[in-house]
C-alpha cells in the first residue's frame, strides 16, 4: 500500500471515530444561567408622608442608601396595579406590581403608559422575581421622565408582549415623585 492510500485509510477511520467520541468527552452540562436578582432592600426609616404616600430611606447592607415612596396602607387602591417609586444616586424609577399578566424574571418588556389626558410614554421594564416590573430612568432626569405621572389623573399600562397590564389612579403621585427625589438628594447622593 502506498503512502497516499494509507493516509486516506487512516483519515477514513479516525475522522468518524473522532466525531463519534467527541460528544462523550463533553461530560459536564453547561452552567445554569445566573439567578435573576430582585431589588435590594434593607432597614428603613421614615422620611416624609403625605397625600396618601409614605417616603422612606432604606440602607441595604454593603450598598448605598435609596429612597422609596409607596402608598400608605389603607390608602386609595383599586385592587389592581400598584406603583412604588425608587430613587438612588445613579438610577431611579418605579416598580409596578399586581399586573394582570405573568412576568418572567429577568426578561425585558416594552411598555406603553397611556394617560387620561391623551399623552403616551414608552418605557422599558425588567421582570423581577416577585412578579413585578422595574422601570428605570437616570436619576438626573427622574423628574422630567416621570412628569406625565405627576400631571395626569389615571394611567393604563400595556405591553406588546403581555397585552393589557392594568390601570391605576395617580392620586398624590406628584407629591410622591417630588418627595422621593428630595429624599434622594438629601440621603442617597453622598
Amino acid at each position: 500500500m502506498n503512502r497516499l492510500g494509507l493516509g486516506r485509510t487512516v483519515a477514513r477511520i479516525t475522522l468518524p471515530l473522532t466525531l463519534t467520541l467527541l460528544p462523550a468527552c463533553q461530560t459536564t452540562a453547561p452552567p445554569p444561567p445566573p439567578a435573576v436578582s430582585g431589588l435590594p432592600s434593607g432597614p428603613e426609616r421614615p422620611f416624609r408622608s403625605g397625600r396618601g404616600w409614605v417616603v422612606t430611606v432604606q440602607k441595604p447592607d454593603g450598598t448605598k442608601p435609596f429612597c422609596k415612596a409607596m402608598r400608605t396602607p389603607g390608602g386609595p387602591s383599586e385592587g389592581g396595579l400598584t406603583m412604588t417609586f425608587r430613587t438612588a444616586a445613579e438610577e431611579s424609577g418605579f416598580v409596578l406590581t399586581g399586573t394582570s399578566q405573568p412576568i418572567t424574571p429577568g426578561d425585558r418588556y416594552e411598555l406603553t403608559a397611556s394617560f387620561d389626558q391623551g399623552a403616551k410614554v414608552t418605557l422599558t421594564g425588567r421582570g423581577l422575581p416577585d412578579g413585578g416590573l422595574y422601570v428605570t430612568v437616570p436619576s438626573k432626569s427622574y423628574l422630567d421622565e416621570l412628569d406625565p405621572f405627576a400631571r395626569n389623573r389615571r394611567v393604563a399600562f400595556r405591553s406588546a408582549t403581555l397585552g393589557e397590564l392594568g390601570g391605576m389612579a395617580l392620586t398624590g403621585t406628584s407629591w410622591a415623585i417630588n418627595a422621593s427625589d428630595e429624599c434622594r438628594i438629601l440621603n442617597a447622593e453622598g
